[in-house]
């Protein structure tokens, strides 16, 4: 069992009655044995008090003095914390409030019955960049908050380091400014693939590279990987702003950024590196940044090394079935959503059911023995997906049950599995992602 510490002014007290409680049983008679003389002792009973008074005093300083040191500590970083906090709401209101203010507009101006079909393409294109925008926002306030409350879970599986480097520099290389150029150095490993998070170091990449993107004019971005024994060494470099010093400890923290000129012209949450060093951590790796003011930025973070045993998983199989002959239940109480899954579904030949709610689910499924596939939504009112999935388990075990929740902070994920699901989706998701789900689960259905 644990004890618990005896709280500082408990302790104060306790010691002030034990000296206190100690002179007075204990001074007379030390004195009155060291001091025969009657006289000379008459003087000092005088003087006594003040001793007490003295001695007292100094002891409690010195006692005192750490506790008030570590207040006074603790005093100052509460309030640079609420003023860093302050600066970041406001930042944070800012990135919010700018994308929805394109978006509103731009939905307001697409009910204009006299916009030509160029005008409303680009009008539709500016409320996705703003969505996406928005989107990276959210998700980076979300992320942050899964690492300070320790939900972040690792999902390790077999990539091809190579494979995931091009990747990466395909979906940069055509956006990059007019004169900054984009370079890629890969490294040859003993074993084609590693064993690691495959979302989780995308995005610490992503955060890099979107942050060298957006801070350099002029020059050249670099980044890759190279092995150090037991270690992948990753580096995203760049010729852009550069930090100073003083800040590059503090940039890895919490509401705190750099507060050089072009980071109040470019934008953004600011959270980024605080999300890449969480992730890194939990992933057992470390982030560190070389700069100088001026002269550009060069970001380096490490990951265990671990090679993977190869699996015989054709790929090109997987994408070439044919989405068809398929009935899909979907279960969503949300118009919207339901409205937007039907409209993606569309060119499918897919036929489809809904259910409002858990409990229409579970009949539904019991009636059509033609569904083959579930989408499930978690939160849904009379029965909720986790326990409609649940009383439709204990009479089939074999139909794919896909969760989709907006749910991101805590554990959901396991505990659809939990649950029963096969496999989970996160909202919002895109056409393609939807896609690559049912094309999943129609190959396992079709083996």
């Amino acid at each position: 069992m644990k004890r618990q510490k005896i709280q500082f002014e408990y302790k104060f007290l306790i010691v002030y009655l034990l000296i206190g409680g100690a002179w007075i049983l204990f001074s007379d008679r030390i004195v009155q044995s060291l001091i025969p003389d009657i006289n000379f002792l008459t003087v000092i009973q005088t003087y006594k008090g003040w001793f007490y008074v003295l001695i007292t005093g100094l002891l409690f300083y010195v006692y005192l003095k750490k506790d008030l040191i570590k207040i006074r500590k603790a005093q100052k970083k509460a309030k640079e914390s609420e003023s860093l906090k302050s600066a970041f709401l406001q930042n944070m209101s800012h990135e919010i409030r700018t994308p929805m203010n394109g978006i509103i507009g731009f939905v307001e101006l697409l009910k204009n019955e006299n916009l030509s079909k160029e005008q409303k393409e680009r009008y539709m294109n500016i409320i996705l960049k703003c969505s996406d925008q928005l989107l990276g926002v959210v998700n980076d306030v979300l992320d942050l908050s899964m690492i300070e409350t320790g939900n972040i879970k690792l999902e390790k599986e077999n990539i091809i380091l190579n494979d995931l480097i091009d990747e990466i520099y395909a979906s940069y290389s055509e956006s990059m400014k007019e004169n900054v150029q984009l370079l890629v150095h890969k490294s040859e490993l003993d074993y084609n693939e590693i064993v690691t998070d495959t979302v989780k170091l995308k995005q610490v990449l992503d955060n890099l590279l979107s942050n060298a993107k957006k801070f350099t004019t002029n020059g050249k971005i670099e980044f890759g990987f190279e092995r150090q024994n037991h270690k992948l060494l990753f580096f995203v470099k760049d010729t852009g702003a550069g930090i100073h010093s003083e800040q590059q400890d503090k940039i890895f923290n919490r509401f705190e950024r750099t507060e050089i000129e072009t980071t109040k012209l470019i934008g953004g949450a600011g959270l980024g590196l605080a999300i890449c060093k969480g992730i890194l951590t939990e992933m057992g790796g470390e982030i560190w940044v070389e700069s100088e003011l001026g002269k550009g930025s060069d970001f380096y973070f490490t990951i265990p090394y671990v090679p993977a045993v190869k699996e015989s998983i054709i790929e090109e199989e997987r994408q070439s079935i044919t989405i068809q002959n398929d009935c899909l239940l979907i279960a969503e109480d949300e118009d919207s959503n339901y409205l937007y899954l039907t409209e993606i579904l569309d060119d499918l030949e897919i036929e489809i059911w809904r259910a409002k709610n858990g409990k229409e689910a579970i009949k539904m499924y019991q009636k059509n023995h033609n569904i083959n596939m579930i989408l499930m939504d978690i939160k849904m009112p009379f029965v909720d997906g986790y326990e409609a999935t649940r009383q439709i388990r204990q009479f089939d075990s074999q139909v794919p049950i896909i969760a989709q929740t907006a749910f991101v902070l805590g554990n959901e994920k396991n505990q659809a599995l939990e649950a029963g699901c096969t496999d989970y989706i996160a909202k919002p998701f895109k056409k393609e992602e939807i896609y690559s789900m049912i094309r999943k689960y129609q190959l396992k259905n079709n083996n």
